[in-house]
C-alpha cells in the first residue's frame, strides 16, 4: 500500500511540475527572436509583434529610442546563462517571466522578459533592463 501512495505521489507532482514549466520553451524562442530582430535593428518589428499591453505602455517612436540606446550604451549582446523563470497562470492569461544575466560587448546587464503564451506564440510584454552602464554621469 505504501509503496502505491508513493507512486501516486510521484505522478500528481510531475504533473504539477509539467504543468508549472510550461511555456518556458515557447518564451525561450521569443527571447531568440527578439534577439535576432534586435542584431537586424528591425525594433519596430519587435514593437509590432508585441502584445497590447506593452504597446498601449509607450509609442513605437519610443520604444524605437530606446532599443536604440540600449545599444549604444551596452553594445551587441553576447552571451547569457540559462534564465531564471517564474510562470503563472491567472486570469491574465499564461504568463511566462525569464530573467537573464547578458554578456554585451560593453559589459554586464540584467534582462527580464515577460510574455504571453498565446496559440499563435509568445507575446511580448514587457522588456526590462538593468546595467550600471545605463546610468548617466
Amino acid at each position: 500500500m505504501g509503496m502505491r501512495v508513493r507512486s501516486c505521489v510521484w505522478v500528481i507532482a510531475s504533473a504539477l511540475l509539467f504543468a508549472a514549466c510550461g511555456g518556458t520553451d515557447e518564451a525561450k524562442r521569443g527571447v531568440a527572436e527578439f534577439r535576432s530582430r534586435t542584431a537586424q535593428k528591425s525594433y519596430s518589428e519587435i514593437y509590432r509583434m508585441a502584445g497590447a499591453e506593452l504597446r498601449q505602455g509607450t509609442t513605437e517612436e519610443r520604444f524605437e529610442r530606446f532599443m536604440s540606446a540600449l545599444e549604444r550604451r551596452l553594445g551587441a549582446w553576447q552571451s547569457a546563462d540559462e534564465p531564471v523563470w517564474n510562470v503563472t497562470r491567472g486570469t491574465g492569461g499564461h504568463l511566462v517571466r525569464l530573467t537573464y544575466q547578458s554578456q554585451f560587448a560593453n559589459g554586464p546587464a540584467s534582462e527580464q522578459f515577460l510574455w504571453r503564451i498565446e496559440s499563435g506564440g509568445p507575446a511580448l510584454l514587457g522588456y526590462h533592463v538593468n546595467s550600471a552602464l545605463l546610468v548617466t554621469q
